[in-house]
Order: C-alpha cells, then sequence, then structure tokens
C-alpha cells in the first residue's frame, strides 16, 4: 500500500493533526507542524488560490470533496506532487468543524487545480 499523508485543521487552517505518513512523506515532524497554519506545506505561489478555496469550503461544508494533485512543501525545501483528496468537515449543524487533506504517493489524480 502507499504511503498516505492525513492533515487535518481547524476551520482557520491551523493543523490540529499530522499522521506518521505526512511525516514521511513530507519531512516535518508532528511536533513541528501541528499548531502552524497549513500554509507550512503550501507553496507561497499558491497561497491565494488556497485560501480562496479554503474559505469557500468552510462557508459551505456541504461542498464534496475534491481529488486533485497537489504541489506541496517538504521540510528541505523541496516541492512534491501527490495525490490529493480534501473534504470540509461539517459539524452536523450546517457550519464547518475543519478539513481534512489525504495525500498518497500513488497514482496521479490528473486533476492539477493550481497549475
Amino acid at each position: 500500500m502507499a504511503e498516505q499523508a492525513v492533515v487535518v485543521t481547524d476551520t482557520d487552517g491551523v493543523i490540529v493533526y499530522w499522521s506518521p505518513g505526512a511525516e514521511a512523506l513530507l519531512g516535518w515532524a508532528a511536533d513541528d507542524a501541528l499548531g502552524r497554519r497549513v500554509d507550512l506545506v503550501i507553496p507561497p505561489r499558491f497561497h491565494a488560490s488556497h485560501w480562496a478555496g479554503f474559505e469557500r469550503a468552510m462557508s459551505d461544508p456541504q461542498i464534496k470533496d475534491m481529488a486533485a494533485d497537489l504541489p506541496l512543501l517538504c521540510a528541505d525545501g523541496s516541492e512534491r506532487h501527490l495525490a490529493g483528496r480534501l473534504l470540509a468537515l461539517p459539524d452536523g449543524l450546517g457550519s464547518a468543524a475543519g478539513a481534512v487533506a489525504v495525500y498518497t504517493d500513488a497514482d496521479e489524480t490528473g486533476v492539477r487545480p493550481f497549475g
């Protein structure tokens, strides 16, 4: 099975869960990632488009999940394109509770939303 990175954020984009797979694929230790904004792994040239999509998802958590190949920043400064699944987490009362992303070092989805 391919390695998977699971990253969970709160509604402000602050990382609240960082899986061992995220450590393996991206090189950041959980202690270094937890409590930081997800900008940690988003290349700066994509910050504006990332936050626009994140804010849309947090304002309407009923949005379906999105599959995309995403460039992510690794701890060593390199970028990796990983197949990703992104999903807003609804709280059951119509609001968002946060978001989850699952990145896989496996087959690409073919969708590159950020170019």
